[in-house]
C-alpha cells in the first residue's frame, strides 16, 4: 500500500491485479508471490526463449513443436503470433533470433506478428488481460528459484 500514494484508484487496481494473479497462478497470497504484479519494474526478469515457448504452448494447449511448425491452423498461428510478441517483450533477442526460435521464421514475420498483436491489444481489453496474465506466468517461470 505504501507504493500507491497518489490515489485510491491505484491502490484498488493493485489489489484487483493481485487477487486475479493469485487466482490464475494458483499460488498462495504472499508478498513475494504478488510482487511481480504490484511492482512490475522491480520484477523485470530476463526470460529465456524456452520459458516463453512453454508458457504459450501450455496456455493455448498446443505443443512447442506445433508453434515452431509451418502450420496455418488458426489456433496454432494465433499462439505463434502471441508467442513472438511475448518473446519480443520479455527477451533481448533480435527479430531474426526470435524467428529462429520459432522454427526458422523470417524476421519480417516476427515484426508483423509483434505489430499485429500490439495493435489488437490496444483495441481488445480481453487480449490485453490475457497478455498480462501470460507475462506474469513468464515472469514466474523465469524467476530464479530460491
Amino acid at each position: 500500500a505504501s507504493n500507491y500514494t497518489s490515489n485510491i484508484r491505484e491502490l484498488e487496481g493493485a489489489l484487483i491485479r493481485a487477487v486475479a494473479y493469485i487466482s490464475i497462478s494458483g499460488l498462495s497470497m504472499t508478498v513475494e508471490n504478488v510482487r511481480p504484479v504490484l511492482n512490475p519494474a522491480s520484477a523485470k526478469v530476463e526470460a529465456s526463449a524456452e520459458s516463453v515457448l512453454m508458457v504459450v504452448a501450455d496456455a493455448f494447449d498446443v505443443s512447442i513443436e506445433d508453434i515452431k511448425s509451418n502450420s496455418r491452423r488458426r489456433e496454432i498461428s494465433w499462439a505463434r503470433q502471441i508467442g513472438m510478441y511475448l518473446m519480443r517483450q520479455h527477451t533481448d533477442l533480435s527479430l531474426p533470433r526470435i524467428g529462429e526460435e520459432f522454427g526458422g521464421k523470417d524476421h519480417t514475420t516476427v515484426m508483423y506478428s509483434c505489430e499485429k498483436i500490439a495493435q489488437l491489444k490496444n483495441s481488445d481489453p480481453n487480449l490485453e488481460q490475457k497478455l498480462r496474465q501470460l507475462s506474469d506466468r513468464i515472469n514466474i517461470a523465469s524467476r530464479p528459484q530460491t
